[in-house]
């Protein structure tokens, strides 16, 4: 049996229970969070450490019916390497496998993408909660409001007013504690790292948030691409079968 249908069957038997389901559309396994919240579990091919092995990574998050477009190539750029929701503490995981153990392995990986990444999507179930997630795994996604780049609409939907100090306070005192134990790389400042994070969570989040909500032309566009958005998505989602 090849990997894809061994993962499919693997995966399928755990995340089933789960809500999951597999999109051949979207070649991954998918589960509506909420009319609004699609959260997704896939598998690429990975570089190998070990001569005659194969690898393969997984990748998984979350998008929203406010994104450009739900299709294979946006899940798919969006998508999260499992090693970023595993604990700071826990052992870097890669997946390797030969004949003999490939199904091992899946099954191994299954059980990861349980213990660590469901706890995750579990805590997502409305627009503030995906703000939260996202401001933890996908800030980037939040950027440019005011051009409606990413999930930059969420905030509109989510009639955010979080001026984010408290959360760029909190990632700014993180790293400079990362400066003072010498975990950065040699010569970058903390006076760097302020102006880092204050252009990447208020420059580009709140500027442009606000930017939008004091603008009422660029306000009601913005509510207008939003609509177009969620309907073209859900119209894709219903073929996907999906909904």
């Amino acid at each position: 049996m090849s990997f894809n249908s061994r993962f499919k069957h693997i995966f399928g038997e755990i995340f089933q229970s789960e809500g999951f389901k597999y999109c051949s559309k979207l070649n991954v396994f998918a589960k509506m969070l909420n009319e609004d919240l699609l959260a997704f579990i896939g598998v690429k091919s990975a570089p190998i450490w070990n001569k005659g092995s194969k690898g393969f990574m997984i990748t998984a998050g979350i998008i929203s019916t406010y994104y450009d477009s739900i299709e294979k190539n946006s899940v798919l750029m969006i998508g999260h390497d499992l090693n970023l929701f595993l604990p700071k503490n826990e052992v870097r995981v890669s997946f390797e496998y030969d004949d003999n153990t490939m199904e091992e392995i899946i099954l191994i990986t299954a059980l990861y993408v349980r213990e660590y990444l469901l706890p995750v999507i579990n805590q997502v179930f409305d627009f503030n909660s995906y703000i939260e997630y996202l401001k933890k795994y996908s800030i980037d996604l939040l950027w440019n409001c005011d051009s409606f780049k990413g999930e930059s609409l969420i905030l509109i939907k989510a009639d955010n007013h979080d001026d984010f100090q408290k959360f760029f306070q909190q990632q700014l005192d993180e790293l400079c504690a990362r400066i003072d134990a010498g975990d950065v790389g040699d010569g970058y400042t903390k006076e760097m790292a302020y102006n880092d994070l204050f252009h990447g969570i208020i420059e580009s989040i709140v500027y442009p948030r606000d930017k939008v909500y004091f603008d009422k032309d660029l306000y009601h566009e913005a509510l207008k691409e939003a609509e177009r958005r969620k309907n073209e998505n859900m119209r894709k989602l219903y073929s996907y079968k999906l909904l």
